[in-house]
């Protein structure tokens, strides 16, 4: 059965031959006649003018008494009839068609149009029954479109897309030749509203005729050229219209329209759009972007490149779904691409089948690189890897992937400044999961052909965290599952073969290792950052890189170049490795020009179960490194290398005044019992700690020092000064403190210290208050006991020594301070001597007076005197 629509109805008129006006003369239901009437009244097109083609077909929206929504359809023809003053009456056929089902058949203007018309002579025999449009089989809103949908875009399909677009800003009046059949013109404004989401059609009016000069309410109607704002008045089948005027907004929805209708064919396009049923407001601001989505939805990559050609901000989550889309243009594709490049996200995995696209591949690079450069490591590992995931891991799957990388590493290498690292080999390649052997050829061909960078990566990868699976599993890419063959570094093949059998490789002797000091004190890094020290520091190799170490030019300890290969190597201690290994690595630091640290890795490695305890590893430690200090190449570097080695054990903190801990202790014991010139170097080292002065020595660094006068008595000036330091560090500013301080002073300077080494303590103890008077009242109290016990010329030659050195050391402000503070003394001394002898001045001429006064009177009365 043909579908059809059961529509309420009315008929608008007025009687003949009266005086009466327009009103609704029948209506179903006839309670709805009001309501009718109004409508009616709204959508009026005007009266009109003799010649013109009747009916005007009029379409509005509307209202059901329940709140659903209708589509009205007003039909404006002419009749014989006359009024009472000879008015030729017109009358209107309104029916009132409810919208869903009309949504549900996608039906057009023209198939609801025609089943109007061809329903209106059935209205005057169905009394008040509803009335039954039928809209046939050929009812759909393409079906009257004629030629107009066609694969390529026309003039036509042009000019239809801008009265879309217009449509979208505000009211369009279509002028132009007019003789056309109703339904004809009907179908050009059909055509136009086909442009839009069919749900536009729920609050879009039009109507094909118009009288002129009227106030007409409709949204897209036939009518004359209208310059009131808000109206664009459009030509049919003139020039195209100019898209000047339109609104940002409504001008992409015209160029997505274009371009959706040139990419997929204006059929597809309608059919799209007729799909889109939910009701849109064409007069509120949202119906621009309600618009557009509904067109994107046709083909994402089409409508975002556009939004991203005109340089609107795009979601990025939608950029992806756009690149996983199926129909695609070259031109769409760069520019997402670029876009999403562009983006905060380094999720790539979109990207990855359009790899291939010459564009896409080299916006790739080129982001990588200026992540590179500009220090984004995480951005770019996070971009490589995600592409790296979203293709097939073998040969073919990865070859877009490779030829983009070894373009970067190309780009890279030309655009760094040269003598820089290399951000790909260096920083990107170390912080991945090596290649698949046997993938990644051109990458790898790029690693192997320029010098050093198959090494340089190595190197980087051994820097990470656990890094032996990772580095053999880079040595088996670079060799394709075999040991690597690197020109300028035959380092790489041991590597592999230590790695692999977890033993040392037959080829590593004293002599190769001589032969190539380079490759091998990258071996010796590599090995060790792998966990392989304990096999690497014994034997023939470890022989060759002392000879070497001995013989070449060695860097001081505060040279802050590169040095040699084999200081460079030395960066990083070896973990938990055994104590000989320990010794044998701070032995090649001390060679090396570095200080050595391996002790210190020693000393923190936690006491497993079974393992031997701390103190048994220090032995251990003590004794190898005893043993390799004997050799003929290392004898005569020996009070040196344990000079830097007890230079660094016996440091003090300068901040809290922590010197060295238990380990430190007992191994400076242990290397005092060897024999060998080092004994003096130890001693000497015991010497500048005691007299540190930031040293806050405990009870248990007193009784290490005990031990350390019985073994070397000659240290014994030393440790006695050492006890000046802990008094200074405690006497506050009280006579007591001072009396304590100056006898420690007294008794180190008669077992040997020099007045110098005693003014180092004497200013750390000033300096914690008023320098120049602490002094001045110390060096008091300090001749008052040499006087005590020595008499006057001692004492006061011993504090003149005291003032000598005092004056000629290192802080001149403390010596100034003395100076400035002990004259201000003796003068205020001066000042009061000189106020006394006023005084007496003045009493001796008191007296002198009153002797003469007395002598006066007693004259005086002498005379009186019998």
């Amino acid at each position: 059965m043909p579908p059809g629509l059961t529509a309420d109805w009315a008929l608008w008129g007025k009687e003949p031959q009266t005086n009466s006006g327009y009103k609704v003369l029948a209506a179903c239901p006839p309670d709805r006649s009001a309501e009718f009437n109004a409508s009616i009244l709204h959508w009026s097109p005007g009266t009109p003018s003799r010649g013109d083609q009747l009916p005007w077909i009029t379409i509005g929206p509307g209202r059901n008494p329940d709140g659903t929504g209708t589509v009205g359809v007003f039909l404006l023809d002419t009749t014989d009839a006359m009024d009472r003053t000879n008015r030729l009456i017109h009358r209107i056929h309104h029916f009132s068609v409810p919208a869903a089902p009309i949504g549900d058949l996608s039906l057009g203007w023209c198939g609801l149009a025609r089943a109007a018309l061809d329903a209106v002579p059935r209205l005057a025999s169905t009394g008040a029954e509803p009335a039954l449009l039928s809209v046939g089989e050929g009812g759909l809103l393409a079906d009257h479109a004629g030629t107009v949908f066609t694969d390529r875009v026309t003039e036509v399909s042009h000019w239809l897309a801008a009265a879309a677009a217009c449509l979208l800003d505000g009211t369009v009046v279509v002028t132009g030749d007019r003789n056309y059949a109703p339904l004809e013109l009907l179908q050009v404004l059909d055509c136009v509203a086909a442009m839009l989401p069919f749900g536009v059609r729920d609050s879009l009016s039009a109507a094909t005729g118009s009288s002129s000069g009227s106030q007409v309410p409709m949204r897209l109607y036939w009518g004359v050229v209208d310059d009131s704002p808000g109206v664009t008045s459009l030509a049919w089948g003139g020039e195209l219209p100019d898209l000047g005027g339109l609104s940002p907004a409504a001008r992409s929805y015209f160029d997505l329209l274009v371009e959706a209708w040139e990419a997929h064919g204006g059929e597809k396009v309608v059919a799209h759009l007729a799909r889109f049923r939910d009701p849109l407001d064409i007069a509120s601001a949202a119906v621009h972007d309600d618009a557009l989505r509904a067109l994107a939805a046709l083909n994402p990559g089409l409508a975002l490149a556009q939004e991203v050609r005109r340089g609107r901000p795009v979601d990025d989550h939608l950029i992806d779904d756009a690149l996983r889309h199926d129909v695609y243009d070259t031109r769409s594709v760069a520019v997402l691409s670029a876009a999403k490049l562009a983006g905060p996200s380094t999720d790539l995995s979109a990207m990855a089948r359009h790899l291939p696209q010459a564009e896409v591949s080299q916006a790739l690079g080129n982001q990588i690189v200026d992540d590179l450069l500009a220090g984004e490591l995480d951005s770019a590992r996070s971009r490589f890897e995600s592409l790296r995931e979203a293709t097939e891991d073998t040969r073919e799957g990865r070859d877009p992937l490779d030829r983009a990388l070894a373009r970067v590493i190309d780009d890279v290498r030309r655009d760094a400044p040269a003598d820089t690292e290399d951000p790909v080999v260096d920083r990107l390649l170390p912080t991945i999961t090596a290649f698949t052997p046997g993938t990644m050829h051109f990458t790898q061909s790029q690693l192997l052909s320029i010098p050093g960078r198959a090494g340089r990566l190595v190197q980087a990868v051994c820097a990470q965290h656990d890094p032996a699976p990772h580095v053999f599993a880079w040595l088996r890419w670079l060799g394709d599952d075999a040991a690597p063959d690197v020109a300028g570094h035959p380092e790489l093949a041991f590597l592999h073969d230590l790695l692999a059998s977890g033993r040392m490789p037959a080829g590593l002797t004293r002599k190769w290792a001589q032969a190539h000091p380079g490759p091998a004190a990258r071996l010796l890094a590599a090995g060790t950052a792998c966990g392989h020290a304990d096999d690497l520091l014994g034997g023939g190799f470890f022989e060759g890189l002392v000879a070497g170490a001995c013989r070449g030019e060695r860097p001081g300890p505060d040279d802050k170049s590169s040095g040699t290969p084999l200081h460079r190597a030395l960066e990083r201690p070896p973990y938990q490795a055994r104590a000989e290994t320990a010794a044998r690595w701070d032995l090649l630091c001390a060679l090396s020009g570095r200080l050595p640290d391996a002790f210190f890795a020693l000393a923190r490695t936690p006491d497993l179960p079974g393992s031997a305890g701390v103190s048994t590893r220090i032995t251990v430690y003590a004794s190898t490194l005893h043993g390799e200090l004997g050799l003929p190449l290392v004898r005569d570097h020996a009070p040196a290398i344990v000079d830097g080695l007890l230079g660094e054990i016996l440091s003090v903190d300068p901040e809290t005044g922590e010197g060295p801990d238990e380990t430190g202790r007992e191994l400076t014991l242990r290397l005092l019992e060897g024999p060998g010139a080092q004994t003096h170097a130890v001693a000497e080292a015991v010497g500048r700690l005691t007299e540190n002065p930031s040293w806050n020595d405990t009870d248990d660094d007193a009784r290490w020092l005990d031990l350390i006068i019985l073994r070397r008595p000659a240290l014994a000036p030393s440790l006695t000064l050492r006890t000046v330091y802990r008094t200074a560090r405690r006497a506050g500013d009280c006579l007591e403190d001072r009396r304590a301080l100056a006898g420690d002073m007294i008794a180190a300077h008669r077992a040997g210290a020099a007045p110098d080494r005693l003014c180092v303590p004497l200013r750390a103890w000033a300096a914690r208050g008023r320098p120049g008077e602490r002094i001045l009242d110390l060096l008091s109290v300090y001749r008052d006991i040499w006087a005590a016990e020595a008499g006057p010329h001692v004492a006061d030659d011993e504090r003149g020594r005291l003032e000598r050195a005092l004056g000629q050391g290192p802080d001149p402000e403390v010596w100034l301070a003395y100076v400035d503070h002990a004259v201000g003394r003796l003068k205020a001394c001066l000042a009061d001597n000189a106020q006394q002898i006023q005084a007496l001045v003045h009493r001796q001429k008191q007296a002198e007076a009153e002797i003469a006064r007395l002598r006066r009177l007693d004259a005086g009365t002498s005379r009186g005197r019998p």
